[in-house]
């Protein structure tokens, strides 16, 4: 159970991690590159100086760079190390004593006490002796800025897969909710196709075997159910449309009384047989919408009206704000907090997508679509501007 909420989770968090890490191993890598060619391009340059131009380099660049390279007199093959040492400075010993225990040819980066050195050693051939120099250059600091730096993004990496976590956590919840919404979606649209089906195959059996005689009822019944079907079916594919984002608004000047008015023409016939009482305040105005889809969402609102109204039903435009009112009896806070829900089945049973439909275009337009318990009936309001 909610499998998919921790495979993203784990899946979004490894990801993230893994790529703060390769990250920072490339800044590592490059950081220490850096430090490390810049060091052997200075022991190169210290290498090429005879002993007159070393000392004016020593004189001119003594400036304490990270990358002034210095170099150090290990002695000849006659000589004694004694008397070597005795003119070298400590730091000097240090270096060639780490040397000597790592000898090579190659430079070699060493850490001594709090120190960070690249080295190299350089022998000089001479017709009776071999002179041995060691150059270094200092590098303290930087290596152990790189790590401070890398540090850092370590601490970052795990703070931001954890939120990428996170993240891939609530985008799985909400998939598991999409996917829960569109199981329930199918199964209630099945239920809804289901019960006028059984209806009118009800009656026609009962037709067929001369049981109903009152034929003009079962008609009426049939095609009421005929028209129940058909109305759900054209919400459904309409809304499909809406969700598939190939139905984008097409606004235009609509004058909100004529549009209310052409849609009550057709409702004439059912209004009279239940002997409602429409009540219409209309005045004059526009607004910009869709001429389609606002048509479906007001027809959708008004028919839902007549469709639970006791006797009367009250319609007003007044400043832009479309109100449908009906005494069909007030919801109760259960009802009235899923009344936008698709469908969702209410305590007398009713259900559908009507209203669900009808929300969804009011805020494609970017206007607000609410409800309210009013004088012992349901007042919708559609309020057209922002």
């Amino acid at each position: 159970m909610n499998k998919t909420r921790y495979k993203i989770a784990t899946l979004t968090g490894s990801a993230v991690m893994a790529a703060m890490l390769l990250s920072l191993l490339i800044l590592n890598i490059v950081f220490n590159k850096k430090i490390e060619l810049r060091a052997e391009n200075a022991i190169k340059n210290v290498f090429t100086l005879d002993s007159d131009e070393y000392l004016n380099y020593e004189s001119e660049n003594d400036t304490g760079s990270l990358y002034y390279a210095s170099l150090v007199y290990m002695g000849a093959d006659s000589e004694n190390r004694d008397d070597i040492y005795q003119i070298l400075t400590p730091k000097e010993k240090k270096l060639i004593d780490w040397y000597e225990k790592h000898p090579s040819d190659e430079m070699q980066r060493a850490k001594i006490n709090e120190a960070t050195y690249y080295m190299k050693a350089r022998t000089e051939y001479y017709e009776d002796s071999n002179e041995r120099l060691l150059a270094y250059v200092d590098v303290t600091g930087e290596p152990e800025l790189v790590k401070e730096i890398s540090f850092g993004v370590l601490l970052d990496a795990f703070v931001i897969a954890a939120l990428g976590a996170a993240i891939g956590y609530f985008l799985g919840k909400k998939l598991e909710q999409n996917d829960k919404a569109q199981k329930t979606f199918f199964e209630n649209t099945s239920h809804e196709l289901k019960t006028p089906l059984m209806a009118i195959c009800g009656y026609a059996e009962e037709i067929e075997m001369g049981v109903i005689t009152d034929y003009s009822q079962a008609g009426r019944m049939i095609v009421s159910q005929t028209e129940r079907m058909s109305k759900l079916i054209e919400d459904i594919l309409y809304l499909s449309k809406m969700e598939s984002g190939t139905e984008p608004l097409k606004c235009e000047p609509i004058e909100m009384a004529s549009l209310v008015q052409d849609i009550l023409m057709p409702l004439e016939g059912i209004v009279n047989r239940r002997n409602l009482s429409v009540s219409l305040e209309l005045d004059e105005g526009y607004v910009n919408g869709d001429p389609e889809k606002l048509e479906h969402a007001v027809a959708n609102l008004i028919t839902n009206s007549v469709k639970y109204a006791c006797s009367q039903i009250e319609i007003s435009w007044k400043n832009q704000v479309l109100s449908i009112w009906n005494d069909g009896g007030e919801l109760s806070t259960e009802d009235f907090s899923h009344m936008f829900e698709r469908f969702h089945t209410g305590q007398n049973g009713n259900s559908g997508i009507g209203l669900a439909l009808s929300k969804e275009i009011v805020e494609m337009h970017g206007w607000k679509l609410s409800a309210k318990n009013d004088r012992h009936g349901i007042c919708l309001s559609m309020v057209c501007h922002s």
